[in-house]
């Protein structure tokens, strides 16, 4: 019996084994076939890393600084940015998560290794490609999500407001790629600033209203604007992204029902879904 595709955003327990067709391609869609798979239903893009680019010269992994070195795709020639690797090198603009798979023995199965996010692409390394022929490549140096801090609720920094919703995205967006760019490791500055921009456009992507209930902001903060406080679905802690897909601005209630509440899952999920339409673009 074939099993149908999963209504909600994928979510996966680091460590746990899972099998590519059924339990990842089957329920969020992508290639089967492919090292880098894209969702077509989800902002998502499945990383499988392995043995097999052994025989051309190269090797995934973690690095001793805790990143994880992940080869491009291609067998033949020079890698390119196109198809996956370009859709890896793209990943924060166009708001994808990079949940990243370790083959197993069996076949089928993968191993979750967590949601990453990329610092760089290096192209300044060399190997074989499939028919013996050396050729340049392209090793995406990946970071584990969790490597930001949770977004504060402090009042918003004095600076020029943004003058759209869109402007005030694509300022959280550029934060997220900067720092995710940045040669050395991030700065607690640096953290702090990319989660107040991300939080900047989420407060003003709710327009005052919790993005679960829907009610207006219980109270106005002392400069005027309205409460409501920031809450990331997926825990940085555990690999989320400080990414405006990952993040929504809840009531005081909300907030704390999402995290103590009975129904504290069933509620996260549905923002889970609602954030992915939001940020689909």
């Amino acid at each position: 019996m074939r099993q149908s595709r999963s209504l909600t955003p994928p979510q996966f327990v680091l460590g746990e084994d899972y099998d590519r067709r059924t339990d990842i391609h089957a329920r969020f869609g992508g290639s089967a076939q492919s090292g880098i798979s894209t969702s077509g239903s989800f902002p998502a893009i499945f990383l499988f890393t392995g043995e097999t680019g052994d025989q051309y010269g190269y090797r995934d992994g973690f690095t001793p600084g805790g990143t994880f070195l992940y080869t491009g795709e291609g067998q033949v020639g020079d890698m390119q940015f196109n198809r996956g690797n370009k859709a890896i090198n793209e990943h924060a603009v166009n708001g994808k998560s990079l949940y990243l798979f370790e083959a197993l023995r069996n076949p089928r199965k993968q191993r979750y290794l967590g949601e990453f996010s990329l610092i760089r692409a290096h192209t300044d390394r060399t190997g074989p490609d499939r028919n013996g022929a050396l050729r340049k490549l392209i090793i995406f140096e990946l970071q584990p999500g969790a490597s930001t801090l949770e977004a504060s609720n402090l009042p918003l920094p004095a600076d020029v407001p943004p003058s759209s919703l869109e402007e005030a995205r694509e300022r959280a967006i550029a934060a997220y790629k900067a720092q995710s760019s940045r040669e050395a490791r991030p700065t607690i500055q640096n953290l702090y600033q990319r989660s107040e921009a991300i939080r900047s456009y989420v407060l003003q992507r709710a327009n005052g209203n919790c993005e679960h209930c829907s009610r207006p902001a219980p109270f106005s903060r002392v400069d005027g604007s309205p409460y409501l406080e920031v809450h990331h679905v997926h825990r940085l802690s555990d690999g989320g992204i400080d990414h405006p897909k990952n993040t929504a601005a809840l009531c005081p209630s909300c907030h704390r029902e999402v995290h103590f509440g009975r129904e504290g899952g069933v509620i996260n999920n549905r923002l889970i879904a609602s954030l992915a339409l939001k940020e689909r673009a």
